[in-house]
């Protein structure tokens, strides 16, 4: 069975707390210190609530957790990372720790912070925190607590170049969760009317640096995808990358999509645009990802790129997604274009949108509806 990442329930407390002990054990602490540490120390079902709790479970057995929290108006606290013995040394504390980075993203936190055990800086240090003060440790007499911090780069940013290549491998996740993918998808359709296994281009490795964008995709199915997304996204070298139309009026206000219930991302609110597919390949083998855009654009809005004005080519990075997203300015006011998309989808066969949703200012962003990329995008942009 796949690893799946989860909130955590109420009725996980005792689980989480034998994690808790026997991952502190495993630092070979004395037995009468590990008394104090477990008499002290537990997850209740007040922890649960008052902290956002993520399970990694195995077979449906949870073996890691984290806790998180906001502290202050910048930092996002993460207050438990512990991964059972038995399944330590598989990456999966590294991937609790990708996405309470997410977390803080998704928060717009620009820093995380946490005291780490004695035992455990360098695992933290490798992953890009550092030690900002210490206090001694009650359970390593001689040692010191490592409080450290790690601020994240700055979630949008500008492309000057884009060059993303296909590997004819198939993607390792896929490969080895076909049946569990397959199972996924067959009870996924009795839900969502529109939903279609097609081919799409799932990014498993980029490197970005001084506005150039490389990456790697590999061809899986649209099964493989959501199912990937719906468990929490447990194979973390891979990232959903996909193309966003950022649609701006004449008078300044962003045009950002409500997605109907008809589709996969129901009730969700950012802009038109979607996952990437094998027809997105140039004759050289690149991924025309700026060309996917100008595609999604017209199915779903109905705009051409004679209607519309290329500015700014932005990315954003929000956790396991990546949106590339293209600045088109349209010369037509927000409402009286919003109107014209939304007859547009009502004449569609697929009627993807449900409403279109105008953005004039930072506080029209609150909307919980809103991903988290597409408020990036919109603080950006937005004064």
């Amino acid at each position: 069975m796949p690893l799946k990442l989860r909130p955590a329930k109420l009725s996980d407390a005792p689980a989480l707390t034998d994690i808790l002990h026997r991952a502190k054990a495993s630092w070979g602490y004395p037995p009468h210190l590990m008394a104090e540490f477990r008499d002290h120390w537990s997850i209740a079902e007040a922890t649960i609530r008052s902290l956002t709790v993520t399970v990694a479970e195995k077979d449906g057995v949870p073996i890691a957790f984290s806790g998180v929290t906001q502290q202050g108006d910048d930092t996002l606290l993460i207050d438990f990372l512990f991964v059972a013995p038995e399944a330590q040394g598989h990456g999966i504390g590294g991937l609790l720790l990708t996405r309470a980075e997410d977390r803080a993203r998704e928060m717009g936190l620009p820093r995380l912070y946490l005291e780490s055990d004695a035992h455990a800086g360098s695992f933290y240090e490798q992953r890009g925190f550092r030690t900002v003060a210490t206090r001694p440790s009650e359970m390593s007499p001689g040692k010191d607590i490592p409080m450290m911090e790690k601020i994240l780069p700055a979630s949008v940013q500008k492309i000057s170049k884009l060059d993303i290549s296909v590997s004819p491998e198939p993607w390792a996740f896929e490969s080895a969760h076909e049946r569990e993918i397959q199972e996924y998808f067959e009870e996924a359709r009795k839900r969502i009317a529109l939903l279609w296994n097609g081919r799409t281009l799932k990014l498993t490795g980029y490197r970005f640096e001084a506005g150039v964008f490389q990456g790697t995709c590999k061809e899986s199915s649209f099964a493989a995808h959501l199912a990937w997304r719906d468990w929490g996204a447990p194979d973390a070298s891979a990232f959903n990358l996909f193309g966003s139309a950022i649609l701006r009026s004449e008078d300044g206000a962003l045009l950002y999509g409500v997605m109907s219930d008809r589709t996969a991302t129901g009730g969700l609110i950012y802009p038109p645009g979607g996952n990437l597919d094998p027809t997105d390949l140039l004759p050289n083998g690149k991924v025309d990802v700026v060309g996917a855009i100008y595609r999604e654009l017209e199915e779903e809005t109905g705009l051409k790129p004679a209607d519309v004005a290329a500015r700014d080519l932005l990315i954003t990075f929000d956790g396991p997604r990546i949106s590339v997203g293209q600045v088109l300015e349209v010369a037509m006011p927000a409402e009286q274009l919003r109107d014209a998309i939304l007859r547009f989808s009502a004449a569609s066969r697929e009627q993807e949108l449900a409403d279109m949703r105008i953005i004039r200012c930072r506080e029209d962003l609150q909307d919980p509806a809103i991903v988290s990329y597409a408020k990036a995008v919109g603080d950006y942009l937005l004064p």
